[in-house]
């Protein structure tokens, strides 16, 4: 009866203790900053003002599709970006997507174009 008990024991403490590699979670020690903006957006004007490397503000005309991947020196304590847009058609839209590490951010962030044909928007802080 001993001997049944105790391998009980012992198969509940397997059971326990495995873990699935879903339980994985994003790596948020990573100062590896990828943004993506895709859409439809045809406007003349198309700008992503975001954090530079050294905790800056660039402003960058874009095409899209447009990526832009960088590593933040350790004294920057956040990063952002935000686009915006004139000049499209109402309706017109633009998807941020924000990645950590390899990992997404959060679930996508549209911008769609107002009747003028403009839009503004920005992703959450990141925060290192």
């Amino acid at each position: 009866m001993k001997n049944s008990i105790f391998a009980l024991f012992m198969v509940l403490a397997v059971f326990v203790s495995c873990k699935k590699d879903s339980d994985k979670k994003p790596d948020n020690s990573s100062r590896t900053i990828r943004y993506e903006i895709t859409g439809n957006f045809t406007g003349p004007t198309l700008f992503a003002s975001y954090t530079s490397t050294g905790g800056g503000t660039a402003n960058d005309p874009i095409v899209l599709p447009w990526t832009k991947e960088i590593t933040y020196s350790a004294n920057v304590a956040a990063a952002i970006i935000a686009i915006s847009g004139n000049g499209g058609v109402a309706g017109q839209k633009v998807t941020i997507v924000v990645k950590r590490g390899g990992s997404q951010v959060g679930a996508p962030i549209d911008a769609v174009a107002d009747a003028s044909g403009s839009f503004s928007k920005s992703a959450p802080a990141i925060v290192f």
